[in-house]
């Protein structure tokens, strides 16, 4: 198994950032100024961060084709409930 890995998304913009959970769509508004932590045992180029604007909105979309990951805000795991 790999060793586990994460890396913060800060949001430093002046709107609420969309962090989109992918392949299943799942999203989630973070608030300005505030963070994400994402946690995963990546294999070697597997988790993809895509950013792009939606009317105004700055959108994360993170992608893995073979590492599952974990998105934390405040310590919790903010699409368990979905999956």
């Amino acid at each position: 198994m790999n060793p586990k890995t994460s890396f913060k998304i800060l949001n430093s913009s002046d709107t609420e950032m969309e962090i989109i959970h992918e392949p299943e769509c799942f999203t989630f508004d973070l608030p300005i100024k505030q963070e994400v932590l994402i946690e995963t045992r990546a294999n070697l180029e597997t988790v993809q961060l895509r950013i792009t604007m939606d009317e105004g909105k700055i959108v994360v979309s993170i992608l893995d084709e073979n590492s599952p990951y974990n998105v934390l805000y405040n310590g919790e795991d903010i699409f368990k409930k979905y999956l």
